[in-house]
C-alpha cells in the first residue's frame, strides 16, 4: 500500500470527502462490532485479585463501619463531668480501673469517678462518653492525672461514623482501586463478583514469517505482529496467549483454531486477509463460523475482518505492523475493554497543534504516528518521521496517534488536531 502522508498524495483541502463508497465508516465499523459485544461472565475473585477490575454488582455491607462505638487514640475513657474542671494547674486525678484493648470481648462498665485505659480502635464502654488523650495525662500508679477538659463526646467514633449498614457501598461498574479493596476488606466483603480480563490468542499467519530467534532468509521476515499485539493486548488490561506463527495453509489454520478456541474469549489474526491464493484467514472462517469482511476508511489499513467461532469473537488485521498497530487501537482496544465492561473504551485524548503540514489520503480516517511536546501555550506533535504502514520506526518515538479526519486531505502546519495518547502525559 502506498503512503499517501509520506508521498505527498492527497486531495484539495476543503472539498467535501467522506469515506469511499466501497469503504466501511470507521465509526461505522466499530460500533457494529461494539453492539455485537457483552461484558463476560463475572466471577468470583479475592480481593487482592480484583484491584483493576469492573466490578458486577452493587456492593451493600450488612454491617457499619466501625461496628460499636470506639477510641480514636490511646488514652483515658472517662465520665466528662468528672474531669470538667480540669487544668494544667489543677490537673483532675481519677483512679484508673483497668484496660481496654482492640482485641474480642466486652469491656467493662465505667463507674463514676474512675477512669479507663483505652487503646486506638477498642470499643468505648459503656458509662463512658468522652476519652482524653495519653499526651494530656500522667501516670502516677493506679491514679492517672489529667489536666485538660475534654468536650463530650471527644476522641469517640460513632457506631456507622465511617460506613453505615444496609446502604450502596461501591456501585456496579466501577473499576476496583486500592481503596475500594481496603472498604472491601474492612467489611469482610470477599470473594465479590467482577467481570474478568478476557483471555487473548494471537495467531500471526503467513508462510513469509519466522520465529524471532531465527536468521531471516531471502523472502522472509521475523515475526513483529505477534509480540506487538500481545503487549498491546496486556495494555489494554487483558491476558495475551501469543500462539505463534501459523503458516498460509488451510489445515494449519483450522487446527490453529481448534486448539485455541478453549482457553480463548477473543482471538486476534494478523496477515491473510486477501483474496490471494495463499490467504485463507477469511475462507476458514467463513468455514468455522461466520465472518464479515470489510475494508475499513482507515490509514494505515486494509482489510479487516469480524466474526465468530464457536461462539468466541475473532478479529482479523492487516499484516502491516504499523496498520496492525494503528487497527488494535482504533477497533480492537475498545472491544476488549466493553468485555471488561469498562466504560472508557478508548485512549484519552489531548488537542495539539501540528507542527508541520501534512497531506492524507480522501476518503480514510488517518492516524499519525506523533511525538508531543507541552509548553506554556499548549500541546504540539510532530510526526515521528515517514508514516508508512511498513515503517516500524514510526512507531518508536510515538506518544500518540493524531487524528485527522476524512474531510480533512491537506491539513496546514498550526491545525489543532485530536491525539490519542499512548503513553501517560
Amino acid at each position: 500500500m502506498s503512503d499517501p502522508v509520506a508521498s505527498g498524495v492527497g486531495r484539495r483541502a476543503g472539498t467535501d470527502v467522506v469515506a469511499r463508497d466501497d469503504m466501511v465508516a470507521v465509526d461505522a465499523y466499530r460500533e457494529r462490532i461494539l453492539a455485537d459485544l457483552e461484558p463476560l461472565e463475572p466471577i468470583e475473585l479475592r480481593l487482592p485479585d480484583a484491584l483493576g477490575l469492573v466490578l458486577a454488582e452493587d456492593v451493600v455491607p450488612s454491617e457499619s463501619l466501625p461496628p460499636l462505638r470506639s477510641s480514636a487514640i490511646d488514652g483515658y475513657a472517662v465520665v466528662a463531668a468528672d474531669v470538667s474542671e480540669a487544668s494544667a494547674d489543677q490537673p483532675v486525678r481519677l483512679r484508673v480501673a483497668g484496660e481496654i484493648r482492640a482485641v474480642p470481648g466486652v469491656p467493662p462498665k465505667l463507674r463514676p469517678g474512675t477512669a479507663l485505659a483505652i487503646m486506638t480502635g477498642a470499643p468505648v464502654p459503656d458509662g463512658a462518653d468522652t476519652v482524653v488523650p495519653v499526651e494530656v495525662t500522667r501516670q502516677e500508679g493506679a491514679v492517672v492525672a489529667i489536666f485538660v477538659a475534654p468536650q463530650p463526646g471527644a476522641n469517640i467514633r460513632a457506631a456507622g461514623e465511617d460506613i453505615t449498614a444496609d446502604t450502596r457501598l461501591i456501585r456496579a461498574g466501577r473499576r476496583l482501586r486500592p481503596g475500594d479493596i481496603a472498604a472491601l476488606a474492612a467489611l469482610g466483603l470477599a470473594p465479590v463478583r467482577c467481570y474478568p480480563r478476557p483471555r487473548v490468542v494471537i495467531l500471526s499467519t503467513g508462510s513469509d514469517l519466522v520465529a524471532l530467534e531465527q536468521s531471516p532468509s531471502p523472502g522472509t521476515t521475523r515475526d513483529s505482529n505477534g509480540p506487538m499485539l500481545a503487549a498491546q493486548v496486556r495494555q489494554a488490561d487483558a491476558v495475551a496467549f501469543w500462539a505463534g506463527i501459523v503458516a498460509d495453509d488451510r489445515r494449519a489454520l483450522i487446527d490453529a483454531f481448534d486448539s485455541n478456541l478453549g482457553h480463548a474469549d477473543v482471538i486476534v489474526t494478523t496477515g491473510g486477509l486477501r483474496a490471494g491464493a495463499y490467504d485463507h484467514v477469511r475462507d476458514v472462517l467463513a468455514m468455522l463460523g461466520e465472518v464479515h469482511a470489510a475494508t475499513v476508511a482507515i490509514e494505515p489499513g486494509g482489510p479487516h475482518l469480524y466474526g465468530r467461532v464457536r461462539g468466541v469473537p475473532v478479529f482479523g488485521l492487516p499484516g502491516q505492523p504499523v496498520s496492525g498497530f494503528v487497527s488494535f487501537e482504533v477497533l480492537v482496544r475498545p472491544a476488549l475493554r466493553r468485555l471488561q465492561g469498562r466504560r472508557d473504551l478508548s485512549r484519552p485524548t489531548v488537542s495539539a497543534q501540528l507542527t508541520e503540514a501534512v497531506v492524507t489520503p480522501p476518503g480514510r480516517r488517518t492516524f499519525l504516528r506523533v511525538r508531543l511536546r507541552q509548553d506554556a501555550s499548549g500541546w504540539s506533535a510532530s510526526l515521528t518521521g515517514p508514516q508508512g504502514a511498513h515503517t516500524i520506526s514510526s512507531l518508536l518515538a510515538a506518544d500518540g496517534l493524531a487524528e485527522i479526519p476524512e474531510q480533512r486531505t491537506e491539513v496546514p502546519a498550526g491545525t489543532r488536531v485530536t491525539v490519542h495518547l499512548l503513553v501517560e502525559p
